[in-house]
């Protein structure tokens, strides 16, 4: 039903994965939290994208069914 994420959304998902790869390679675990807390936000701005995204869809299919209608 929704299209696929947006540019915005897949280039965060690409820096959360960079995160989670560096994270990964750390052996100080405070550096390793702190990759870990940057992928969780580099996701949670990916979701509100991904979130603009499905509205601004609904949206739009939403104005096609009222002219429709009309």
């Amino acid at each position: 039903m929704f299209a696929k994420p947006s540019e915005q959304a897949r280039e965060c998902l690409l820096y959360a994965d960079h995160c989670a790869a560096k994270a990964g390679l750390q052996t100080d675990p405070k550096l390793r939290q702190v990759y870990l807390d940057m992928q969780q936000r580099w996701l949670s701005l990916a979701h509100s994208y991904e979130f603009s995204d499905r509205l601004k869809s609904l949206s739009t299919a939403e104005e096609k069914n009222k002219e429709t209608r009309a």
